[in-house]
Parts: structure tokens; C-alpha cells; sequence
């Protein structure tokens, strides 16, 4: 009796830590992700639109002009841009604006409109905000 009392209670603590082995924890990615702001900039090249022979970034910005991701070197293939702010487990209220911008233009002058969006309210860790930029040269006129 004593041997069917002890090997019953070892086949029940084998189960129950079994069990808990098997158990999913939350992957450090995962929870990684879930405390990360993304922004996609999406540029919209008009057939209007000559490119600059000068580099050109992609960045976003917050209301100080601090940028909230490092930037992005523009390139005329692509069209899409994701960036991804630390962020923590609770919105930030806050202002963000996406621009193509030209750094340091070498003293030529070279003028872009329609480059900026300006997004205000709450960036909540884990999704996705979209701005879309439609960049002309000179006026839009």
C-alpha cells in the first residue's frame, strides 16, 4: 500500500511539472514589440516630380524636432519607409511629423513642398501609424 501511495504521489508532482514545463511564456520579442510605436512613411511620387541629385532622408520627428527614430536615406525605388519609436507600455501623447528632407544641399538651392505631415494624439505601443508625403518641386502652383 505504501508503494502505490508513493508512486501515485510521484506520477502526480511528474504531471504537474511536466505541465508547467510546457507552459508558453511570453517571448522577450514579443513583449519587445508590444512596447514599440511604428510609423510608416509612405512618399507619393508624382510623374511632376524630378528628383534632386542630392540626398535625401526620410524622418520622424517630434514636436521639439528631436527625432523619435534614426532616419532613412530616401531611394528613388523605394516608396516605403518604417520606423520604430522605444516606446513603453502606455500611449504618448504627442505631436510626430514625417518629412523628406535634403540635409545639407553643398550651397545649391533646391526647394521641396508638400514634404511634411504633422500627426497629433495618442501613439499607443504596438500599432502602426501611416503618413503619406507628396513631395513637388518648387511651388505647388
Amino acid at each position: 500500500m505504501k508503494t502505490t501511495k508513493i508512486i501515485s504521489a510521484l506520477s502526480i508532482a511528474m504531471i504537474i511539472l511536466g505541465s508547467s514545463a510546457f507552459a508558453t511564456k511570453p517571448s522577450s520579442d514579443n513583449t519587445k514589440a508590444r512596447q514599440l510605436i511604428r510609423y510608416q512613411v509612405s512618399i507619393n511620387i508624382s510623374a511632376k516630380f524630378v528628383i534632386p541629385n542630392v540626398p535625401m532622408l526620410v524622418v520622424v520627428k517630434d514636436e521639439k524636432g528631436t527625432l523619435v527614430a534614426p532616419p532613412q536615406q530616401f531611394q528613388a525605388g523605394s516608396l516605403t519607409y518604417t520606423f520604430t519609436e522605444k516606446g513603453t507600455f502606455y500611449p504618448v501623447n504627442a505631436t510626430r511629423v514625417a518629412m523628406l528632407v535634403i540635409p545639407n544641399t553643398g550651397g545649391r538651392s533646391v526647394k521641396l513642398s508638400n514634404n511634411t505631415i504633422v500627426k497629433t494624439g495618442s501613439f499607443v505601443p504596438g500599432q502602426l501609424y501611416q503618413f503619406q508625403i507628396f513631395p513637388n518641386n518648387g511651388d505647388s502652383n
